[in-house]
């Protein structure tokens, strides 16, 4: 047993990459696309809004897991602090079903936006591109906790090298006009949603708080880390892509690279599989562990659940890449608008002691609501 607590010990550092990983896929990727939408000045505040509110949620999450004893998943804390009654059992099996369908849909949306991206960097068919990154992708998670903090820990190193060569590359292209003014109410909705799913990592938290053993000095240091990250990368690729790309593209770095030279067009391809890549691991990650936690099955069973699902949908004609995202957003901002925040208050209220304090009292309760109720409106919001 010592030996098995051993292996599942992450760093700080390696804890806030899973929680980086799990956000910094499609949704970091459509902001700078809804940057020019909404002007970026406004983007800027709204980005931190989206921050603030962000960490105040994954800290509300966080909370739960170490009072459900030892870092319970997201299902186990809610079972605890919010199902109630007679109907206790039945609402576990109903927000069972209802993650699941997140999560899967999360990771299909990951293996159709890699298919659009494997494609253009070589000649294979979309049905190997598709084969090739769920392989890639589920065979780390395979190997468990340690084996996904370590390779996360690699990858968002590689991610923010490459990123730095873009916008290093950036200074020295053809620049276009930044449109610092205007936009629309709609667009500005539309841009908070995405940018609260994009430091969106829900289901990452019981994972770093299993990762440090519930050290709540960790744990808080690891949230802020994981989710600044995903600040910093948002702010750089919009602030580049609007001021290389000829025109901003929705999947952003399509337009930037093709902006700076073929070069980046390898690179930008390659930053955006590794993107993919990282989300895959962190949500595959959770789900398997929800998946064992309420099932009791052997781990590699669990594992298969919580991958092959994903593969099969990407197969079927269920729309494209933004579809799923917006899908899968306002799924997650009604789930915890509805759910975490009053398993919280509860939680509060019975178990002495909070990783808010006064922060987390009753008004600002209702503030995460409010903020995760416009996300989901924000998330179906066309501009």
């Amino acid at each position: 047993m010592g030996e098995k607590t051993k292996e599942k010990k992450l760093t700080v550092w390696e804890s806030a990459c899973i929680i980086t990983g799990y956000g910094v896929g499609g949704g970091v990727m459509s902001m700078p696309y809804l940057t020019e939408k909404t002007g970026f000045l406004l983007s800027m505040f709204i980005l931190i809004a989206a921050l603030l509110a962000s960490y105040v949620l994954h800290l509300m999450i966080a909370d739960l897991a170490v009072k459900s004893d030892e870092g319970g998943q997201i299902i186990s804390c809610l079972s605890k602090f919010l199902f109630r009654g007679k109907g206790k059992m039945a609402l576990t099996i109903l927000f069972f079903v209802l993650m699941a369908l997140i999560l899967c849909t999360n990771l299909a949306a990951y293996i159709s936006g890699a298919e659009e991206i494997l494609v253009e960097l070589l000649p294979i068919s979309g049905l190997l591109a598709k084969l090739i990154f769920y392989v890639a992708a589920a065979a780390v998670v395979l190997f468990g906790l340690k084996a996904v903090g370590v390779s996360e820990k690699i990858a968002v190193a590689v991610i923010f090298v490459l990123i730095g060569a873009l916008a290093v590359a950036s200074l020295f292209a053809e620049h276009h006009e930044i449109v610092w003014l205007g936009g629309s109410g709609k667009a500005a909705l539309a841009y908070f949603g995405m940018a609260m799913f994009a430091m969106s990592a829900f289901f990452s938290i019981p994972q770093a708080v299993e990762g440090l053993g519930g050290d709540k000095g960790k744990i808080k240091k690891a949230v802020f880390l994981g989710l600044f990250n995903n600040f910093v990368l948002i702010i750089v690729i919009s602030a580049c892509a609007l001021l290389a790309s000829a025109k901003v593209t929705e999947v952003a770095m399509v337009g930037w690279s093709a902006g700076i030279g073929s070069w980046a067009q390898v690179v930008g391809g390659v930053f955006t599989i590794l993107a993919m890549l990282t989300t895959y691991w962190s949500i595959s990650l959770a789900l398997g562990s929800i998946v064992q936690e309420q099932t009791k099955l052997d781990t590699r069973v669990c594992w298969i659940l919580a991958t092959l699902p994903s593969l099969v949908l990407s197969l079927l004609p269920l729309g494209g890449f933004m579809e799923f995202m917006r899908l899968a957003g306002g799924l997650i901002a009604i789930m915890v608008a509805v759910m975490v925040v009053p398993a919280y208050r509860n939680a509060r209220k019975e178990v002495s002691g909070s990783f808010l304090g006064a922060y987390g009292t009753t008004w600002m309760q209702v503030l995460i609501i409010l903020a995760y109720i416009m996300m989901g409106i924000g998330s179906i919001v066309t501009v």
